[in-house]
């Protein structure tokens, strides 16, 4: 088997190299035998269309074990109402919440101690009082309840057929479910568990040629397992990345100054982009001008990005959190069909029936009535002047005249006063730094708010806290600006926490 790895840090091709093999191996390879695997579901679609080839085994771990193993996730996946059936089995469950959300890394990320301590034992394979320390709750949690409690839900799982996401993985390998493969490509591969390398090397192990990217300077998810150091010492042919053509010289030179306080990592050469870029460390936000231009806004935690998100809102910004806008897509949408269709624009089925949700009888003016029986299904593309000859719309006017609730009506005002274009995606991006990795823009904002447990446990190991702070601060091309809001706790990026 031939191995080629591509390491490189933040914004030097390292997906372009990857994809440049990819290109490569399909002109001597059956595309069916080819396997790319993504570290979560919107990276697995990025890649989709940058493939371009629909016979690529474009996926995820956790999708590829579910599919391969034949697994029903709607019946037999262990999550949601189905864990009232456990609580009734265990004895020591009666009581405990399995509340838990799949996060963008496919690991599940549970409410109570006990399972969070269970997850982390199976991801990284080690034991609970391990685990447990790891996560510094063995001091907070009883142990030998936790121990307890995993062994009922082995029993359990045995008894019943359910499974967990860990499951997939671990069944996927157990049982010899790798599809016939000649090569395999995998990106992001510094936040891959012990138990996901598992998989992967056995996936490896059926392929002649390989191919892995990543950069363990930015391993954020430790507290699920990843760690850089099977990263950096994998064994291979080396095609290191050097050159950034995003980081420009002033956010490279504040980013490099963490790498003193960083364990376990490679030595590699970096070299930023010609230009120079600008880093205003405490920044005040509320004098930011975000009228214009892109900007990425990114916090430590969620509590940080709730009073942000707040903060915008009142401020009548237009803007995305968590990849969501505070105006529902159909609502959107409807807004941009109706413009469009006042333009002279034609428009589809779908995008009608989005429209019509937001026409009701008001004053005599709209309607939803359809003329001569016809119905919505009819149609395939149309504009304006068909839909009023063809279909009963007998609407006029603005967009003001769209059923919209009265609060969003003004939110909509206020942003077309400010000139902001609602026919185009939002300028601003709002996230926590675990939700923005990969992704860049032209201004970001860094805040270094952080709440007491990540403080503590940050005095007691830096070392996840720089990496992510690491990641934060390499999404910027042009202008980083690194705020507080004077809570009482801070991370003071290129210094240790004293």
């Amino acid at each position: 088997m031939h191995r080629i790895i591509i390491p490189g840090p933040p914004g030097t091709g390292k997906t372009h190299r990857l994809m440049y093999y990819l290109d490569e191996e399909l002109k001597k390879t059956d595309p069916e035998k080819i396997a790319y695997i993504a570290f979560s579901n919107a990276a697995a679609n990025v890649a989709k269309e940058r493939i371009k080839n629909d016979k690529v085994y474009v996926s995820t771990m956790h999708s590829m074990g579910t599919r391969e193993c034949g697994i029903n996730t709607k019946t037999q996946l262990l999550k949601g109402d189905k864990w009232k059936g456990f609580k009734n089995f265990s004895k020591y469950c009666s009581d405990l919440s399995f509340e838990s959300r799949i996060n963008i890394n496919g690991y599940t990320e549970y409410v109570n101690p006990h399972m969070r301590i269970i997850e982390l034992a199976r991801n990284k394979k080690t034991s609970i009082e391990e685990a447990a320390i790891e996560m510094e709750l063995h001091y907070t949690t009883d142990i030998w309840l936790t121990e307890q409690i995993a062994q009922d839900l082995k029993s359990y799982k045995e008894q019943t057929g359910m499974i967990e996401y860990a499951d997939m993985i671990s069944k996927f390998v157990e049982e010899d479910k790798c599809p016939p493969l000649h090569a395999v490509f995998l990106d992001e591969a510094q936040d891959l568990s012990p138990l996901q390398w598992d998989m992967f090397f056995y996936i490896e192990s059926k392929c002649a040629r390989s191919y892995i990217a990543g950069d363990d300077d930015q391993t954020i998810y430790s507290f699920q397992g990843a760690s850089p150091k099977i990263f950096i010492n994998l064994k291979g042919e080396f095609d290191p990345q050097i050159q950034s053509r995003r980081v420009p010289k002033s956010i490279h030179k504040l980013a490099t100054s963490l790498f003193p306080h960083m364990n376990h990592r490679l030595e590699k050469e970096w070299k930023p982009t010609d230009r120079e870029g600008s880093v205003e460390l405490n920044a005040r936000f509320s004098e930011l001008s975000l009228h214009k231009d892109h900007w990425m806004i990114l916090t430590r935690t969620n509590k940080m990005l709730e009073a942000l998100r707040d903060y915008l809102y009142r401020m009548s910004y237009r803007f995305e959190a968590k990849a969501q806008e505070l105006l529902p897509n159909k609502m959107l949408n409807a807004f941009r069909v109706w413009t469009r269709l006042n333009q002279g624009a034609f428009v589809n089925k779908e995008d009608v029936k989005d429209l019509w949700d937001y026409m009701t009888v008001k004053d005599g003016h709209l309607t939803r009535g359809f003329a001569g029986g016809k119905t919505l299904e009819s149609i395939t593309s149309i504009n304006l002047e068909g839909l009023r000859a063809n279909h009963g719309l007998r609407a006029a006017g603005g967009w003001e005249q769209l059923n919209f609730p009265e609060s969003s009506k003004l939110y909509i005002k206020k942003l077309l006063e400010s000139g902001d274009n609602l026919m185009k995606p939002a300028r601003i991006r709002l996230s926590t730094i675990h939700g923005m990795k990969g992704e860049e823009a032209e201004n970001v904002v860094l805040f270094t708010d952080i709440e007491k447990i990540i403080y503590d446990s940050a005095r007691r190991d830096p070392d996840p806290e720089h990496r992510l702070f690491f990641v934060g601060i390499t999404r910027a091309k042009e202008n980083l600006f690194v705020c507080s809001q004077h809570y009482e706790y801070q991370y003071n990026i290129g210094a240790p926490i004293i």
